[in-house]
């Protein structure tokens, strides 16, 4: 899912509507890869969205990427400690395939 323009206040909740229905529509998906090539400002409303998706993701045992993070987004990130927790692979585990079925 490609995410474009500034994530803040005004347009996380489109982001959570859109990540949900792309979650339902492919409820199989194994996989949750959020490209941020087209991304603008990222502010803390925008942060705690990302960590939203990605604590629901992986609850639900999808693998959670960032990709294409760029600069602006990477400091934001590595300035409030969450780059290694966001940006790493995380992979479905066991336990949450358990979970998901």
């Amino acid at each position: 899912m490609a995410l474009t323009g500034d994530l803040d206040y005004d347009t996380c909740e489109d982001l959570l509507d859109r990540v949900r229905l792309a979650l339902r529509e492919h409820e199989k998906a194994e996989q949750l890869r959020l490209d941020c090539r087209e991304l603008g400002t990222v502010d803390s409303m925008g942060l705690s969205t990302l960590l939203q998706i990605h604590r629901t993701a992986v609850q639900d045992g999808i693998g959670f990427h960032l990709d294409n993070i760029g600069p602006g987004l990477r400091r934001l990130l590595e300035l409030t400690g969450t780059y290694e927790h966001l940006h790493a692979a995380h992979e479905p585990t066991a336990a949450a395939d358990t979970h998901r079925r």
